[in-house]
């Protein structure tokens, strides 16, 4: 294992580099998968809510607003996670201090070499105990898998949830596609006064009826030749 020295002094190993990056890219990964997982799991969620509810009654504009806020609230938590996880443990350092998490000594040492690396006044003082002190470390952590010091992984967990969500709701887009559309349209604009889908849907009735007082009468009511359903009577 070697130091390679630029003209600003000591560079870390480039194994060592190589681990901390490959850390890296694994912590975006999962926590990137995690956040967007769950962004699709909640919204597809809401909407199996309202298809769900719209079944039952016509689901007020408070309870979809409700859904709704939900769904884009986990969408939010993405740029987040992106803030958090991947801006936040870009740099070397900051990986180091990661990993002290699950290995405190090795976290620790690192984050001591990377300072002496970034320390020209260290370095002035002895280079080569400087060289050493890093080699050494670049040893023992070489001897470390790093694999396991994400914080509390959930990617695979939430990729399931995630696909059946989508599963299911790929399925109701595919045996009753208009029920399925409508609850997504009555989903995503909770605001605007869109009719909710039943299967069996009457014709127009019309706004006036002129009969005579106190005499009984009979008002025909006809299935709409659109009816997905055709009940055999109504109460």
């Amino acid at each position: 294992m070697t130091i390679s020295q630029s003209q600003h002094g000591l560079e870390l190993p480039e194994s060592l580099r190589l681990q901390l990056i490959e850390f890296r890219r694994r912590v975006w990964t999962i926590k990137m998968v995690e956040a967007a997982c769950g962004a699709v799991t909640a919204v597809f969620a809401a909407f199996l809510a309202t298809f769900a509810l719209d079944r039952v009654w016509d689901t007020p504009v408070v309870v979809r607003t409700i859904l709704f806020a939900s769904a884009v609230f986990a969408c939010l938590l993405v740029p987040l996670a992106m803030h958090r996880w991947v801006w936040r443990h870009r740099r070397f350092e900051q990986l180091a201090r990661l990993l002290s998490r699950k290995h405190a000594s090795v976290g620790d040492q690192l984050l001591g070499i990377i300072e002496l690396v970034e320390s020209e006044s260290e370095q002035a003082r002895s280079r080569e105990l400087c060289a050493a002190a890093i080699q050494q470390v670049a040893a023992s952590a070489q001897q470390r898998d790093f694999r396991d010091s994400v914080p509390n992984p959930r990617h695979r967990r939430r990729a399931v949830s995630a696909a059946a969500a989508a599963a299911l709701v790929m399925t109701l887009l595919a045996v009753v596609p208009a029920a399925a559309t409508n609850a997504w349209a009555r989903l995503l604009a909770p605001w605007r006064n869109t009719p909710r889908y039943t299967f069996a849907a009457v014709e127009p009735l019309p706004d006036r009826i002129v009969v005579a007082h106190g005499e009984p009468f009979t008002v025909t009511v006809r299935l709409a030749e659109s009816t997905a359903w055709r009940p055999l009577k109504g109460a």
